[in-house]
């Protein structure tokens, strides 16, 4: 129960100076960030060695279960409110509480007064996240373990009363991520119009911790050969962040594989709190949240989702800053916590036009978006609900990245075409190509 406190990654501090160059400023901070980092190691140190916490310690820990919010888990380990929303505030930037799952397992370490002294919470055996306390408050620290990443290659051919999803299956491609593969084709081709022996070919990279947990999946690549529905090719693009929302799949020119989608608001997808009814995870109140709240830091461009009309552009408590916009098929989208409203009543808008700034304003407990979307009718719906892309092609910078992504991908599936074929699973004869990288 202890091996968490075992093993600490460096902590490092990062300061950002405000407005102040001043080189004996600078050297002061930095003084204290190493005097920070070498109390932290110290600690972690004594630990290693002792193979113990200090003795007045108690460790505290909890799985999530099924209908939990953040809010229970944290009060069965008897962590206060104070501290609850200390180290909520703490990882809500890094980590996405939200995407809590049952079975998941946090630790806490109390020390005799009932402080919290470490938090931990593994999102995945291979990635941890560590809250852990100074003099000056809570500092955040990620640990990554070492993964294997395996590229595989699946390739097969429609059969006569087979599904796509079927088909995938059984050509070795696991459960897991048929529905991602299927996704990605029917984003291209027009499966209606597919027939019988029409081929396929996918390329997936996925990784596993220890060589045999699986952390993630993607797909790297797909491709599709039909008679009559033509050949279809389509290219996972990778922006350097890795909350991009660019990071989709594209065809070789840059197209994305939708054009009629939504556009995203932002160009960075931070989810702090999911649409739909939820427990706060500081109160433990459950309420209604009637869209997506996406961290981004004060100042964040904030697009229009669609071309419309400005119907909204205004302030009160509870929403801050706001601007509401009507589509051409009446619905409407909402844009909430503003710093800087861009666009006044009756202005037209484009898709991606910068419309104003993320903020923090109204009642809000750090800088975010809040995204919602009312149908036709003026009812409020999930946002996830439609059909979202970050742009219809990429262009620039973004667009030469995608095509030297391009030719490492090709360049990936020559290589793993090249490894043994080894058997798919032990209810068919379809072969497959691995290779661990």
């Amino acid at each position: 129960m202890f091996r968490f406190f075992i093993k600490f990654a460096v902590v490092i501090c990062v300061i950002t100076l405000w407005g102040c160059n001043e080189q004996e400023k600078i050297l002061q901070l930095q003084a204290e960030g190493v005097a920070l980092q070498a109390k932290i190691d110290s600690l972690n140190q004594a630990i290693e060695q002792s193979q113990m916490l200090p003795g007045n310690w108690v460790v505290e820990n909890d799985t999530v279960r099924a209908g939990d919010g953040l809010f229970q888990v944290l009060s069965r380990m008897h962590i206060n409110e104070k501290e609850r929303g200390k180290l909520v505030l703490g990882m809500q930037d890094s980590v996405e509480l939200s995407k809590m799952r049952v079975g998941q397992v946090f630790f806490a370490a109390l020390d005799s007064t009932g402080s919290v002294q470490r938090f931990r919470y593994a999102t995945s055996p291979a990635t941890i996240h560590m809250m852990s306390k100074t003099d000056t408050g809570y500092v955040y620290s990620r640990i990554e373990k070492p993964v294997t990443r395996r590229m595989s290659i699946f390739e097969g051919a429609l059969t006569e009363g087979s599904t796509l999803n079927g088909t995938l299956f059984k050509v070795g491609i696991p459960g897991r991520m048929v529905g991602i593969v299927s996704g990605v084709l029917q984003c291209k081709v027009a499966f209606p119009l597919a027939r019988a022996g029409d081929k396929f070919r996918i390329l997936l990279e996925e990784t596993f911790y220890q060589d045999s947990i699986w952390i993630s999946g993607k797909v790297v690549y797909a491709e599709f050969d039909g008679r009559i529905v033509g050949h279809h090719e389509a290219f996972r693009y990778e922006d350097p962040d890795p909350k991009s929302s660019f990071n989709a799949h594209y065809t070789e020119k840059g197209e994305a594989l939708v054009y009629d989608g939504l556009r995203y608001p932002l160009d960075r997808l931070h989810v702090t709190s999911p649409y739909g009814s939820r427990i706060h995870p500081i109160t433990g109140q459950r309420k209604s949240h009637h869209g997506i709240d996406y961290g981004n830091p004060t100042g964040t461009p904030v697009y229009a989702v669609a071309e419309g009309v400005v119907v909204v552009s205004g302030y009160d408590d509870l929403s801050g800053n706001k601007i509401a916009i009507r589509h051409r098929d009446n619905s409407q989208s909402w844009y909430m916590h503003l710093s800087v409203r861009g666009v006044g009543v009756g202005a037209k808008v484009a898709p991606r036009q910068v419309i104003g700034r993320v903020g923090n304003t109204g009642r809000s407990t750090g800088p975010h978006l809040h995204f919602g979307f009312k149908n036709e009718k003026g009812a409020w719906i999930n946002p996830t609900s439609k059909t979202m892309i970050a742009t219809p092609k990429l262009e620039g910078e973004r667009l030469g990245r995608l095509q030297k992504q391009v030719a490492e991908i090709r360049g990936e599936i020559e290589k793993t075409l090249a490894a043994p074929a080894v058997k798919a699973n032990d209810t068919t004869d379809v072969m497959v190509r691995m290779r661990n990288l």
